[in-house]
């Protein structure tokens, strides 16, 4: 494939699905996500339901966990966690957990072809066709430390594959993107699994679940305009969650 021919193409493999976003508009998404962590022949699962308001850039995220609790995020990394048992509010602010710092965001503008990455000082360094496959190679920002590349691979433009390389090749993380579903403005992995590998030998296996994935251009739902109560009690943010 010629230079020319191939940068046209990437072109629009990844305009395509900007343009669907732009033509049938659904701010508001609403899914369920299941997350099972396997650590030490332990597994630990996690239910949470999210909402994410594209226009405004806020996710919100009711957890299931032995104590309940909302955590409202907005584009600046100002996070709110409600705990509506004892009526309490947590504030915070970690610009690296911005909304805009996340999954669903990044899937839901269709930027997947970085997830995230540029958003972190990664640099795109190199790009190249393996059989069907497109294969891009980011560098690490000097601050980043453990990690040197991340080698993201794509198919039909999506990706499917990201590994995490410290220095000496040594992989310290592999990401599957599966099970893809397309919801007309945007197509989601239903399945995500991640793999993080311990400088003991040993390894830590995150899956992620969506489901029940609804779009809509409007905000039906409660929690896609939560408002924590004003007299809530202002709380340590590092309260137990």
């Amino acid at each position: 494939m010629n230079a020319p021919f191939q940068t046209i193409y990437l072109l629009l493999i990844f305009l395509i699905p900007c343009i669907s976003l732009n033509a049938q508009p659904g701010s508001y998404i609403s899914l369920k996500q299941h997350t099972e962590v396997l650590e030490n022949s332990k597994k630990i699962s996690n239910d949470v339901d999210i909402f994410f308001d594209n226009n405004k850039k806020i996710i919100t995220k009711h957890y299931y966990s032995s104590t309940e609790f909302v955590m409202v995020t907005n584009a600046l990394g100002e996070i709110k966690t409600y705990y509506p048992t004892s009526n309490e509010v947590a504030y915070k602010q970690i610009t690296e957990l911005s909304s805009k710092r996340n999954l669903i965001y990044y899937f839901a503008n269709n930027l997947t072809d970085h997830l995230g990455l540029a958003d972190e000082g990664f640099n795109l360094s190199s790009n190249t066709y393996e059989n069907q496959f497109y294969v891009t190679l980011w560098k690490a920002p000097s601050i980043l430390k453990g990690i040197e590349t991340v080698k993201m691979v794509f198919e039909n433009g999506l990706p499917i594959y990201s590994e995490y390389l410290a220095n000496k090749k040594k992989i310290v993380k592999k990401i599957y993107y599966t099970n893809y579903k397309d919801f007309t403005q945007f197509r989601l992995p239903l399945k995500i699994i991640e793999i993080s590998y311990m400088p003991s030998g040993d390894s830590i296996i995150n899956r992620t679940l969506f489901s029940d994935v609804k779009v809509s251009p409007s905000a039906d739902g409660k929690y896609f305009n939560f408002k924590i109560p004003d007299n809530a009690k202002p709380v340590d943010s590092n309260k137990s969650q």
